[in-house]
């Protein structure tokens, strides 16, 4: 496997495309549980909808305008946007006290 141009534009894609994703979700989840109460399904489907939606009209925005390596592009993708996730849920489960 060679590290080329499409492979470097694909990682750079990948990595903006799930950062942004995670930073949105965290985003929401943080404003919802600010609120009294846990939020409902029916409160976090609408934002569940349209980040899912931005992540697939941005991977084919990715996929078609650019030179990008789908392979690359979707790994980039999947450790930017499940790395934040990651340390949320570590802290949620081990707090600091």
């Amino acid at each position: 496997m060679t590290f080329d141009r499409p492979a470097v534009v694909g990682m750079i894609c990948g990595a903006l495309i799930g950062a942004t994703s995670a930073y949105l979700q965290i985003r929401e989840l943080r404003q919802k549980s600010g609120k009294a109460g846990a939020p409902g399904v029916t409160q976090l489907v609408p934002g569940a909808m349209g980040r899912l939606l931005f992540a697939v009209v941005a991977l084919w925005v990715a996929l078609k305008f650019t030179e990008a390596n789908k392979y690359w592009l979707t790994g980039a993708l999947l450790v930017s946007y499940t790395a934040p996730l990651l340390v949320q849920l570590k802290q949620l489960i081990f707090p600091k006290k």
